[in-house]
């Protein structure tokens, strides 16, 4: 075969490739999540909002077109002030950023769990049938562990305010970390990061389930 007829056939042939390195390789949704750990100025702007719902409720059990002069001036004022806090406090937001893992590494997740702290049993007999009945004893401190291996599997970074960036969440080392971690956040903010990180797994399931549906 000529060097030409070569190079064409070489051409026209598939380029091989590994599908089961294009699967691990795949995309998860990514999802950022804000954090503020001003709590003396989110509760402000929590009452802020309280009080301005109450009087938006006076104001509308009036009767007239308009609010009376001395709710229409206090509602202007909490404008400005709820204006003021969220500008400061979105200076200094803390950003997290989450990833979706596969459903396979997540029930790995579960499996060292368990490997770490054994399922425990208690034993009692079917009344009926006399057949032995095995029912796992919760464990708190297996139930920690596998939270804060769930958290740090999703967690890839939080960014500061200045631009600086935290990304070292990763390793057995690093678990006692992300547990101190989530510990000390505010309620809220773990509760978002939380919601976050179902949010990314149903992502996850949506696909497969979109996936069954094409292919």
């Amino acid at each position: 075969m000529t060097d030409a007829a070569t190079k064409t056939v070489e051409a026209l042939t598939p380029e091989t490739f590994d599908f089961a390195q294009a699967v691990l390789d795949r995309d998860y949704p990514e999802i950022q999540v804000p954090v503020y750990l001003n709590e003396k100025k989110v509760q402000q702007l929590i009452d802020l909002l309280r009080e301005r719902q109450e009087l938006e409720i006076r104001a509308s059990k009036t009767g007239g077109t308009k609010a009376p002069v001395d709710l229409a001036k206090r509602l202007g004022e909490i404008e400005k002030e709820h204006e003021k806090l969220t500008k400061e406090l979105k200076a200094e937001e803390y950003i997290v950023s989450l990833k979706g893992i596969a459903p396979e590494d997540h029930d790995a997740l579960h499996e060292a769990a368990k490997e770490i702290f054994p399922e425990e049993y208690t034993e009692s007999t079917n009344p009926i049938t006399g057949a032995t009945i095995k029912t796992v004893i919760d464990s708190d401190e297996r139930d920690e562990y596998l939270v804060a291996t769930i958290r740090q599997a999703h967690l890839v970074s939080v960014t500061a305010p200045n631009g600086a960036v935290d990304a070292d969440f990763k390793g057995e080392a690093n678990i006692a970390k992300v547990k101190r971690t989530f510990a000390r956040l505010p309620y809220i903010a773990r509760f978002k990061i939380d919601e976050a990180i179902k949010e990314a797994n149903i992502a996850v399931d949506f696909y497969r389930e979109l996936a069954d549906e094409v292919f």
